[in-house]
């Protein structure tokens, strides 16, 4: 799947993920999820070494996923730490997981895409201190390319028409619209607009924008080609008491889903692929926040490969009948 290079990917609620291993279909790999010995998200392709058994059918054991098949154990960094049949025999290098560099902040997992090595800063993330979103969370599935739900969401000349009994209620389609970017950040807004309302992208696939009181906020989440799902929250600063906060997030959930399934029949009649600066469109002044958006993500756009060099020799080796990977063997050190 093509993604944005050396970009931290909104994956996950932290809700989703608790004391077992989770196993879902993210950035167009089958991944497992799960805590290590200190609580921190850790995520591989969700395939044993050995015998390409799903680790997401075991179990997590002192910090480690465990082979549902064979009971080989991979600790946070990937690598096997037990090999039950053989405790006493050296543990081979090759027998490691794919993994991907990750990280929980602002109530989600994020996945980093690499190909440098995942960064110790913060997660880019939307100014949003003072804000609180208890109870609004919610995740909506939809099939279509997420590149398709982004530009979606960057798209004011939609609302007097898809929206036109919500909050495109009364609203000119008439549009002048401004876009700045400023890197990864993507703001568009109506010059003539009374309301002030301003839609903005956090790229690769965070989006905020201002109604009132309020912020909508959107992480649109790759699951493949094919598919999408939209993380989606509130986040309103009337009060930070956990019980009204939720209150007020839990009655808002009705309007929130509404307004979002208003955009679902458009968005999947059209043709479900990743967009690109240079398709089959003609595009209008009005488009200026997608095309913006294109041009950022064409710069930076390409393949997900969590294996790497090594990985991808250690696949050839453990493919191989005459050069199987063995415990204790030669073949066993295949990788390095």
């Amino acid at each position: 799947m093509q993604l944005a290079q050396d970009r931290w990917y909104v994956v996950l609620s932290t809700t989703e993920l608790g004391n077992a291993p989770l196993g879902v279909r993210r950035l167009g790999l089958d991944l497992v999820f799960w805590r290590d010995g200190e609580g921190r998200p850790q995520v591989a392709v969700d395939r044993c070494p050995h015998r390409g058994a799903a680790l997401s059918a075991g179990e997590v054991i002192d910090g480690c996923v465990v082979c549902p098949f064979h009971g080989f154990r991979f600790n946070g960094d990937g690598a096997c730490t037990a090999i039950p049949a053989h405790p006493d025999r050296t543990l081979p290098k090759a027998m490691s997981l794919a993994m991907l560099g990750s990280r929980e902040a602002h109530g989600f997992v994020w996945v980093w895409t690499g190909p440098t090595a995942t960064p110790t800063t913060p997660v880019p993330f939307f100014d949003l201190e003072g804000w609180w979103y208890t109870g609004s969370e919610l995740r909506e599935p939809v099939a279509t390319h997420y590149t398709r739900a982004i530009e979606n969401q960057l798209d004011f000349a939609h609302l007097p028409f898809v929206h036109r009994s919500t909050i495109g209620r009364g609203m000119d389609p008439a549009m002048d619209i401004e876009t700045v970017v400023d890197g990864d950040h993507i703001r568009a807004f109506q010059r003539a607009s009374v309301h002030g309302a301003s839609i903005e992208v956090l790229a690769p696939n965070i989006w905020r924008l201002k109604t009132g009181p309020t912020w909508s906020f959107l992480a649109m989440v790759p699951v493949d080609d094919q598919q999408m799902i939209y993380y989606v929250r509130t986040y309103q600063r009337w009060t930070s008491w956990a019980p009204l906060a939720w209150l007020i997030g839990t009655l808002g959930r009705p309007l929130t889903l509404r307004v979002l399934r208003q955009d679902t029949p458009p968005v999947v009649s059209q043709p479900v692929m990743e967009t690109r600066l240079k398709m089959d469109e003609v595009l209008v002044p009005s488009d200026g926040p997608i095309i913006a958006y294109r041009r950022w993500r064409d710069a930076l756009r390409r393949e997900l490969d969590p294996w790497g060099d090594r990985g991808r020799r250690t696949r050839r080796a453990s493919s191989s009948p005459s050069t199987g990977n063995t415990v204790g063997s030669e073949g066993g050190d295949r990788g390095d």
